[in-house]
């Protein structure tokens, strides 16, 4: 039981906690009426200058953020009062509309003022490109250089299916390649995604801007999530050259020639041995043979119909595969040559893809162009879907054909005709020893590859005026660097 002195002690306790804690506010108070009599002596209160100032000078202050007429515009935290900056409370309706005008005369094509943003919202969409690789330095932006992706951009950027900001940074709208092509290299099926606005003859409108050596074919939406690159299951590149490389080498290999059944038959039995997964390691440069990504799959491989240009004799060939390494088209052409000709027999193609070295040579890169790309997993995910369609071109098959008449094949023809490229690689394939070799002898078969590759730089430098924009650079090979799907 509590005893009568125990309760008066304990509310005696709770009287003096009340005393302590009023004394604490009033003091409280009086630092800040204090401190508010020192602002209105030393004249820092702005409430009491604006009521002091006219109108106008108030909304002066009041337009430029500042606390008077000679203060700064108010740009950092209060201190005193503890409130946050806010940017939008100090940025006049004037200021706003000046900087929305600023900003939008930029994201016109050249500073146009009567350009307008299109009212349709941008897509995610695939654009079926082909061009000539003649007098550009490949496919893939490098700034100070002429490449396709450089006017193809500004094509875009033109005709209005993308800001300025998007050129200049293509991250924003998510541009990507499926293939990269290098110097002189051209492209039939090539295909680039991103993200544009949907204007109306799109095809039309950008075409206008660009040369006619590059040339948009179609343009479909797609998924918001799709990339060219990595939804890509896989390539065709072609081979084009002058049937008489599959002379036999007692013959001498004279334009007139023309090949015989026979020989396509053997060209073909090659060419077919390709197929499949087979370790590739002697076909490309820096791989071992135990590097997994030295192995891969060869779905097609073929040589198609001859045809005649200029009273010589040319054929495709045709090798379609997930993925490739640098060089190793070349190699693949290189070889079959070798063995077409009687320089290397049929078993080398077994000894190539085992773990010893082999000296290997490589075709040049004149003749190759990448010819298609596949998205057949997209395809069956997406295509049937209602809402995608599915990305096969066979629709426009018939201009990427005409395209390739008109400035592909040309192109190939001349530099052909005029240097006689695969005539003069063709007198170094008696120079390979097409068989196991030794580290020091890997180092010297390489560096008569770099020989013979060096014909084909010198042809360059010797046509039109030492232009060697026609032919793919000493060091530049195949269009795809090193793809692993």
């Amino acid at each position: 039981m509590i005893t009568r002195p125990i309760l008066h002690t304990f509310h005696g306790l709770r009287l003096l906690l009340h005393t302590v804690r009023t004394s604490t506010v009033g003091l409280n108070m009086e630092v800040t009426n204090s401190a508010a009599e020192a602002k209105l002596e030393t004249g820092t209160d702005t409430t009491t200058e604006s009521l002091s100032k006219g109108p106008e000078e108030v909304e002066t202050c009041q337009n430029t953020g500042a606390t008077s007429s000679n203060d700064t515009p108010f740009k950092s935290n209060d201190v005193s009062t503890g409130k946050k900056f806010n940017k939008r409370r100090h940025n006049t309706k004037e200021e706003q509309s000046y900087r929305w005008k600023k900003a939008k005369l930029q994201s016109k094509p050249g500073g146009d003022p009567d350009w307008e943003r299109p009212t349709a919202k941008k897509r995610k969409v695939a654009c079926l490109l082909a061009y000539s690789g003649v007098g550009y330095m490949g496919m893939q932006r490098n700034q100070g250089f002429k490449t396709i992706e450089e006017d193809l951009l500004a094509a875009f950027y033109k005709a209005g299916a993308i800001p300025k900001d998007h050129m200049d940074c293509m991250q924003k709208m998510h541009f990507q390649r499926c293939a990269r092509t290098d110097k002189g290299v051209s492209a039939a099926g090539q295909i680039v995604s991103l993200k544009m606005y949907m204007i109306d003859d799109a095809v039309k409108k950008i075409n206008d801007c660009l040369a006619e050596s590059i040339r948009i074919i179609g343009i479909k939406r797609t998924t918001n999530g799709f990339d060219s690159k990595n939804a890509c299951d896989a390539r065709t590149y072609m081979y084009v050259l002058p049937t008489y490389s599959f002379a036999p080498t007692k013959e001498e290999t004279e334009q007139d020639f023309r090949v015989t059944d026979e020989i396509m038959e053997k060209v073909n039995d090659v060419l077919s041995a390709y197929k499949g997964t087979h370790n590739f390691h002697n076909f490309t440069s820096g791989k071992k043979f135990k590097d997994p990504s030295a192995k891969r799959y060869i779905i097609e491989s073929k040589c198609l119909n001859t045809f005649v240009r200029d009273d010589i004799e040319w054929t495709v060939i045709s090798i379609k595969g997930q993925s490739f390494m640098i060089h190793q088209i070349r190699k693949m052409i290189g070889m079959m040559l070798a063995i077409v000709r009687g320089l290397a027999p049929r078993s080398m193609l077994e000894k190539a893809w085992q773990s010893g070295k082999c000296d290997i040579p490589k075709a040049p890169g004149l003749g190759l162009v990448l010819d298609k790309v596949h998205f057949d997993h997209y395809n069956r995910k997406y295509g049937g879907d209602g809402l995608h369609e599915a990305l096969e071109w066979d629709e426009h098959q018939e201009t990427v054909e005409k395209f390739k008449e008109q400035y592909i094949y040309p192109t190939i023809i001349k530099a052909e005709k005029e240097d006689r490229v695969m005539q003069r690689w063709l007198s170094t394939l008696p120079l390979h020893r097409y068989e196991g070799l030794s580290e020091e002898e890997t180092d010297n078969s390489a560096q008569q590859q770099d020989g013979a590759t060096q014909l084909t730089a010198e042809a360059d430098t010797t046509r039109e005026g030492a232009d060697t924009s026609d032919v793919p650079a000493k060091d530049e090979d195949t269009m795809q660097q090193a793809v692993d799907t």
